[in-house]
Order: structure tokens, then sequence, then C-alpha cells
């Protein structure tokens, strides 16, 4: 008997480990609401925060790498970009030009497979990681580069 609860709330505990990676997971979250697959998902979260790496302040861009550590990782799975149009991007975002900064993310997500206003719905979700994974502080240093001033 003894055994069999063992065995029971080993299982149980794996099981609501895997649940909770799964439902924490930045990637798997884009995936299954935009319904896209994991390559596309991390690819695009990767271009994203590769945008903000470049487009905010080396101290900024260090709080959000230090709320999510796995931004690093997705940077690495983000297309390649043209090196003129990827700094471009970055010097407008960093003189107050997000809007034109992020069409400039359309030709990564393209390289994906992904029509360019999928920059627009991964936008929401990936500010929302942010600031669950860093507080309200940090989600706003994403959502001040991430969201066109109007």
């Amino acid at each position: 008997m003894r055994r069999i609860v063992l065995v029971s709330l080993i299982a149980l505990g794996l099981a609501a480990f895997a649940f909770a990676a799964d439902e924490g997971s930045l990637v798997s979250t884009l995936a299954k609401q935009l319904n896209i697959s994991e390559d596309q998902a991390a690819g695009g979260a990767g271009a994203i925060f590769n945008y903000a790496q470049g487009a905010l302040s080396k101290d900024d861009y260090g709080k959000v790498a230090n709320a999510v550590p796995e931004a690093a990782d997705l940077v690495k799975k983000a297309p390649a970009t043209d090196t003129a149009t990827s700094v471009a991007g970055s010097a407008l975002g960093k003189a107050g030009g997000t809007a034109a900064g992020l069409a400039g993310l359309g030709s990564s997500f393209e390289k994906l497979g992904l029509s360019s206003d999928m920059v627009g719905k991964f936008t929401p979700i990936v500010v929302d990681y942010v600031d669950k994974k860093g507080g309200a502080g940090v989600g706003d240093i994403m959502r001040g580069v991430l969201t066109p001033s109007k």
C-alpha cells in the first residue's frame, strides 16, 4: 500500500511539474494562443527580445534579461536580420520611433513563415509575460519599447 501511495505521489508531482513548466513557458503560450509552431514562437519572441536589446539602454535591457533569463536563448533562435535594417530599427527605437522600429521586425517574422502583422499579436503576450516574470516596472520597460507612442 505504501508503495502505491509513493508511486502515485511521484507521478502526481511529475505531472504537476510538467504542467507548470508548460504553462509558464513563453514559447508554449505564444504557440498555443497564436496557433503557430514552437519554432515560430521561439524565433518571433527572439526577434522581439533582440529588437528590445538594441532599442533599450544596457541597464534597462539588463533588467529585462534578469527577469526573463531565457531571452538570451530566444535571441539565438531569431532569424538573421539585415545589419543595416537592424541598426536602423534599433536607432529608431532609441530615438522614439518605436512604430518604425517595430515595422522592421516584419521581415524577421516573414523569414519564420509568419505575416508581419503577427508582430502586433506577439507584443501583448511578450509584454504580459515580462510583466509576470519581472514585475510591473520591468513590464513597463518592455511596454515602452514595444508599444508605438500615439
